[in-house]
This record gives structure tokens, sequence and C-alpha cells, in this order.
């Protein structure tokens, strides 16, 4: 009678798993908007269409300029922190290197100073030549004077919008290195780091439903719109040099898009994911996840049913492994929301359109696996075997003192 009652108990935990609520916002990804068994929508969702980023794809990769037609590289602009040489023909004591001041000035000897973030090399030459014309320590026709980069330095921008990480980032820094006097006496230097995608990259990459056809740089009060489609169809892109208080705005579009979950220039490379699988064909998990903060990452664009796959929620018997579920953990970045969907392991593996339910994986996304109906039952015997062993025992005992 006792082991009727607790069988009864126990075996309760056994039914089917009923399938994670969610707030009545859109779920991000469409794959997770689809009840699995179904396949039909649980939630009211925009239709498929082709997001604002990438809507003319098809153009923009044929987009590629003959080389007489391409675009002219926008000239570097110096910022605070950047270093300079000034070399003032026939006057040694007035050559030299500067640093532009963190008020983005430079001090010019005797002659005050000028202002140099924001400026190109022709630019600030022209200024420092003025400004000893000016003060008279030069004449018109004797300041003769060339300005040359040295050294570019880190410069903080702020990026928001459709990316995953808004915020302000320092990007361009130099390694120790480059800080050598016999780094320093060379003269020019090529920033990769401090272009457009460097800050992307710095702000977690660009969410799949930025649009990256009208990337925002607000500069000083003026506004350019950058095209960055080309980092996803191979056409040319508006690359800019970035100074020191840019701000980039990523506008949201109205779709998301697959496309854009891939590694680019201006997506993540990778994602850190967590996962938990404590089956019994698994128990070794538990040790491994206990030791690492994340217990792995993939590449972007990596779904659901890989992402299983490394979790090793995937495989073994198939008459206790089979019908595991994979339960998705996300944090939707549009709404800040938590969301978690439910998936069938023996539905993603064995269905045709498993596409249409198997959503991409995003940055720290959370994978757990469940058992079975025949594990659990396993386990539940188990454990109503080592519940009841006592009782037995004590009963055989007290027969036996009878």
């Amino acid at each position: 009678m006792i082991s009727a009652a607790c069988l009864a108990s126990l075996s309760a935990g056994c039914s089917a798993l009923r399938p994670p609520h969610n707030l009545k916002s859109q779920l991000y990804a469409p794959e997770a908007t689809i009840d699995a068994r179904s396949r039909e929508s649980v939630r009211t969702q925009a239709p498929a269409c082709a997001a604002a980023g990438l809507l003319n794809s098809q153009t923009a990769s044929t987009r590629v300029l003959p080389p007489a037609r391409a675009k002219r590289k926008p000239p570097m602009r110096f910022s605070a922190g950047d270093r300079v040489n000034v070399l003032v023909f026939g006057s040694q004591e007035f050559s030299g290197d500067y640093v532009i001041g963190a008020d983005g000035t430079i001090a010019v000897p005797y002659s005050g100073t000028v202002l140099a973030e924001g400026t190109t090399s022709d630019e600030l030459t022209r200024l420092i030549q003025q400004a000893y014309v000016r003060s008279g320590v030069f004449s018109a026709e004797g300041a003769r004077i060339t300005v040359r980069t040295v050294q570019y330095a880190p410069v903080n921008i702020t990026v928001s919008g459709a990316v995953f990480l808004p915020g302000r980032y320092a990007i361009g820094g130099i390694k120790d290195s480059d800080k050598l006097d016999r780094v320093l006496a060379r003269y020019g230097d090529n920033p990769m780091e401090r272009f457009v995608p460097a800050a992307l990259r710095a702000a977690g990459g660009v969410r799949p439903d930025a649009d990256i056809s009208a990337i925002r740089l607000i500069r000083n009060g003026r506004e350019t719109k950058l095209d960055w489609r080309g980092a996803i169809t191979g056409a040319q892109v508006d690359d800019l040099a970035l100074v020191d208080g840019d701000h980039i705005q990523v506008e949201e579009s109205s779709c998301f898009q697959p496309s854009l979950v891939r590694p680019s220039q201006i997506t993540p490379p990778g994602i850190r994911m967590v996962y938990s699988n404590l089956a019994a064909p698994s128990y070794g998990n538990a040790g491994t996840i206990q030791s690492h903060l994340f217990a792995g990452s993939v590449p972007y664009g990596t779904r659901l049913l890989q992402g299983a796959v490394q979790a090793n929620c995937v495989g073994g018997s198939l008459a206790t492994n089979a019908r595991r579920h994979i339960i998705l953990i996300s944090r939707n970045p549009r709404t800040k929301e938590t969301e978690v969907i439910q998936r069938s392991v023996e539905d993603l593996v064995r269905s045709a359109d498993r596409d249409t339910i198997n959503p991409f994986l995003m940055p720290d996304d959370a994978i757990a696996c469940y058992d079975s109906d025949v594990s659990e039952f396993k386990e539940v015997m188990g454990l109503l075997q080592a519940t009841l062993a006592p009782v037995n025992t004590a009963t055989s005992i007290i027969k036996g003192l009878q």
C-alpha cells in the first residue's frame, strides 16, 4: 500500500512537459514563435518580410563600382591624445613631437594654441602656419611647415540602438610595444581599430533586427548616414575614421534578418553559451559546468540543435534518449525580457522542416536538457527502491523479533 502510494506520487513527474509561458510581447526570433507541434504561430507576429537593412541586398551585391568611380577614402582626423610631428623648415628649435591635449588643442611655441581635434594633417598644417604668421614669429613667406602623424591614440565613442551591448567604449587601444622610442621615431600610423566596425564590435555587434543600410554617425551635432550592407553582401561600405566623442546610432528594422546571423566585421564572431545537462547518461557534465563560468562557445549563426549537440543532449540509447526535450532560455534584446521555449530533440532531428522551429542562438543563451519519460520512470523506480529499502529492512527485523 505504501509502495502504491509512493509510486503514484513519484510517477506524476513523468508526465509530458508543459510548454513554458512567455509574456504577450512578440518573441525575438520567428523560429521561437512557432508551436513545435502544430507548426503554427502561437502569437501575433508581423508577416515574413525583407528587413529594411537588406531590402535591396540583391541590388547592393551588384553595386560594386569600377576602380575609376570608386569613392575616395575619407582622410583621418586627429583626436585628443594623438601624437604628431611638426617640422618647421630651417628651424630645428621649433620642430618636434606634439600631443593633442584633452581639450583638443596644441600649444604652438610663442603663438598660443590651435584647435587640432577634428582636423586633417593638411588642415592642421595651415592652422599652425597661420598662428606663427599672426604672432610674427615667421613671415608669410618664411613659414614652411609640415605636420606628420606619429601615433593615433584610443578614442571614446558611444553606440546605441540595435546592438547587443549599447554603451560607451574606448577603441583603438595602443599596445605597450607601440610606445617604445624606436616605434615613435617613425612617422605614419594606420589605426584600423578606430573605424566604424571596431565600434560596432565593441558594442557586441549589430543585432539581427538592425537596419544596416542607414547607420547614423553623429559628430558635433552633424549627422552622416552610413551604408554597411556590404559587410554581408560584399558590396562597398561607408567606412569612416572615428574621433573622440563620436556617437553611432544603429536603427532597428521591423524584421529579424537571418542573413545578419553570421560572423562578419559588424556582428559577433562567436557567442557564449551556458548549458545544463544532468541526465543519467551524462553525469560528468555536472563537474564540467561547475568549474566554468560559461560552459561553451559556438560560432555566431549556430542554431539550437547544434547547441544541443554540444551540450550532449542528443544521441545515446533511442529507447531512453530520443524523446528528450530541450529548453532554450534567452534574453530578448528588444524588450529586455527573459524568454523560454521548449523543443523536442526527436522533432528537431527527424523533421524535414526543422529550421522553422530551430532558432538561432544569441549571446549568453542557456540550454537545459530534460530526460525522456523512460529515463524519468527509471529514475523514479530507483528512487522508490532506495526509499522503500529501509522500510523493508525494518519490517524484516521486526518480524524476526516477534
